[in-house]
């Protein structure tokens, strides 16, 4: 019978930027915090991890100026991590709240969760594909600042950072995001959160 549990919160939120320079409105839609919880309490669990998906939705509006659009309007979006590091967390680490027991192994690691982002149209390098960050410091980029302004078609747009919106082109911006985590057996047991932040602005 397994003696010890895990159990995880995940707190998810958004930022955005108010102050355009290039375009005239850059918002996330339906950005309130979401909670959700994992429980590990079975081998099975531990050995093959829980998947939930579904976790967030990120609608995505970005709209130009409207008396005179900008050619350099475009945005990048990404997925940021933070375990509460300043109060002293190690920041490969899951903040821990609550330890059962005498906790004689490590916490557990950030990397044992992992995050997939999918759309219809596929739009973004990391489509459908599960990513882990390796500690606190890491992005996970959805569209990436660097790339350069696409052109937008009639189908769908590869990396589409131009101006448009969830309503009129769903398929490319609208992201659904899904976590999943394998925690394995050598972690302390307990109560640990993260919190995610989807960070989406326009590049300036």
């Amino acid at each position: 019978m397994l003696k010890t549990q895990l159990f995880f919160f995940l707190v998810l939120g958004s930022i955005i930027s108010f102050a355009q320079v290039h375009c005239g409105r850059v918002e996330l839609v339906d950005k309130e915090p979401t909670n959700q919880f994992f429980t590990f309490d079975t081998f099975s669990k531990y050995n093959a991890g829980i998947t939930f998906n579904n976790v967030a939705r990120l609608k995505v509006i970005v709209e130009n100026k409207v008396l005179l659009p900008d050619p350099l309007c475009q945005w990048f979006l990404n997925i940021q991590v933070d375990n509460n590091s300043a109060a002293g967390t190690p920041i490969n680490q899951w903040e821990e709240l609550t330890k059962y027991g005498a906790g004689n192994a490590t916490n557990p690691l950030i990397n044992i969760l992992e995050i997939r982002v999918r759309n219809a149209c596929e739009t973004s390098p990391i489509n459908n594909a599960f990513v882990s960050f390796t500690d606190r410091t890491d992005v996970i980029e959805i569209i990436s600042e660097l790339l350069p302004k696409t052109t937008e078609t009639a189908g769908c747009d590869s990396n589409a950072n131009f101006p448009g919106d969830y309503m009129t082109n769903y398929n490319e911006f609208n992201f659904i995001v899904d976590f999943r985590i394998k925690p394995g057996f050598s972690a302390n047991p307990g109560m640990f959160q993260l919190n995610f932040t989807f960070h989406l602005q326009e590049k300036i």
